[in-house]
């Protein structure tokens, strides 16, 4: 059935979670397709809910005809059946493979394990890891947005040898406790927080809950071995307020990078950016590093202080690190430059976040040339939804000649509130068509954000 291919799609989109996935259907009762812009994955646990669902609809033309056709018109009851079906063997399951993964890590001595969590910029933040430390020793990563206990598993199972000197993992969360437990799977002897923000704000409820459970992961570990963000606000009066922060560089329990605080371990001195890349020095102990990077804006500089600050920490000797710096690329869709002509698109349409939205349009309003903005805004901000988008239509009014809103939306007209002169388009727009259009007569197109289908 098309309809129940199409529940499937948006029950995994919204991690297997009944509450999210009826808001979804409460929101779209007569939605049969999806555009498909992140498919359907064929993984064993989908097919296992395929089975079961063609299987319960099967049993109920027994039962009742008019259970049968109830079924029909509404698949997605069949998904919600076989979700109670499976709880007791999914937990099961689900410790059975942290229990082996742990193990498996446990037997190869010779790994140091590097943990990465944080509101935004982990992923970035793990790639560029990734090429500094494999140009040293061989390292494995958690692929793309592998962060749960399923696929960092996968990764274990397929991937790690006693050949590997680093394994960087990707920890994710929407509720506290699920870091910890990521923990117990892999035991970290390394942590990164990259940042805390707003995003998921809707799953976390608060900041406070937020900051508990990304600071599971820095808990885990040696403070010596930690390293965090300190020029994020809620990071700080999370150390300050649990008598972490220190006042003299010498007293120091955790690492932290900085961009505004020259005591922080690791702090970033200077930097220029352009169309070409960027420049900058980071500054740690009694010696200053200079380095350059093909990569563009605020936020990826943010992300690869963190990586080259935890690669002095374990000591990767830094001609290396400044050759792996210099050849680093983009994580796809992640502040990518592409040339198109005379004008220069930022693609950063994987996925978007409050802070570094607005560190990319403060970087763009240092630059010359007329600028065009295309965004369908930020989601699961939850009530700060509408506060948020009014900050941000304000900043980009500033800074854009031209606002192209993707999708009506609540997002869109808090956007347009305070950016009058944005235009709201129909969210079936070809975006890449849009930004190819405004390529011709401007210098500069951001693209920020592309919603997946349940949004």
């Amino acid at each position: 059935m098309k309809l129940l291919k199409t529940h499937l799609h948006i029950y995994q989109l919204e991690g297997y979670q009944p509450k999210r996935f009826l808001n979804w259907w409460l929101k779209h009762p007569f939605t049969h397709q999806v555009s498909n812009k992140t498919p359907l994955v064929y993984t064993a646990k989908t097919k296992i809910f395929i089975f079961l669902s063609y299987l319960i609809l099967l049993t109920s033309i027994f039962i009742s005809p008019w259970l049968f056709l109830i079924f029909l018109i509404q698949p997605f009851l069949l998904l919600f059946i076989s979700t109670l079906i499976r709880k007791p063997d999914e937990f099961i399951i689900k410790w059975l493979t942290i229990k082996k993964t742990r193990q498996q890590l446990l037997n190869q001595p010779q790994l140091i394990t590097i943990g990465i969590t944080g509101s935004y910029g982990k992923t970035t933040t793990k790639d560029m890891l990734f090429n500094i430390l494999n140009n040293h020793q061989p390292t494995l990563k958690t692929p793309k947005s592998y962060n749960t206990i399923f696929g960092i598993a996968k990764v274990v199972n397929l991937e790690l040898t006693n050949k590997l000197k680093y394994f960087i993992c990707e920890m994710g969360a929407y509720v506290k406790g699920e870091i910890k437990t990521l923990c117990y799977q892999v035991p970290p002897q390394y942590a990164i927080l990259t940042a805390i923000g707003t995003q998921h704000l809707e799953r976390f409820k608060t900041i406070k809950n937020t900051t508990l459970a990304k600071f599971e992961l820095v808990n885990a570990v040696n403070p010596k071995n930690a390293m965090v963000n300190i020029d994020n606000p809620h990071i700080k009066n999370h150390l300050i307020a649990s008598a972490s922060f220190p006042r003299r560089r010498e007293s120091i329990p955790i690492n932290t990078y900085s961009f505004k605080d020259p005591k922080a371990t690791f702090f970033v001195s200077k930097f220029k950016l352009s169309p070409q890349g960027t420049s900058f020095t980071l500054k740690t102990k009694n010696k200053s590093h200079r380095f350059t990077t093909p990569l563009f804006g605020t936020a990826n500089l943010e992300n690869l202080a963190a990586a080259i600050s935890m690669a002095i920490m374990l000591k990767v000797p830094v001609q290396i690190i400044k050759d792996s710096v210099s050849k680093l690329t983009p994580s796809p869709n992640r502040l990518e430059l592409k040339k198109i002509g005379n004008a220069t698109i930022i693609d950063n349409s994987y996925s978007s976040n409050q802070e570094g939205f607005k560190k990319i349009m403060t970087d763009l309003s240092k630059l010359p040339g007329k600028k065009a903005l295309i965004t369908p805004g930020i989601v699961e901000l939850g009530q700060k939804t509408t506060i948020i988008h009014q900050e941000l239509g304000q900043q980009a009014n500033k800074i854009f000649n031209t606002i192209k809103l993707i999708g009506q939306s609540n997002r869109t007209q808090a956007f347009k509130s305070t950016a009058p002169h944005s235009q709201i388009l129909p969210a079936s727009t070809p975006v890449w068509s849009l930004a190819k259009k405004l390529s011709l007569t401007h210098s500069w197109v951001l693209i920020e954000n592309d919603l997946p289908d349940n949004y």
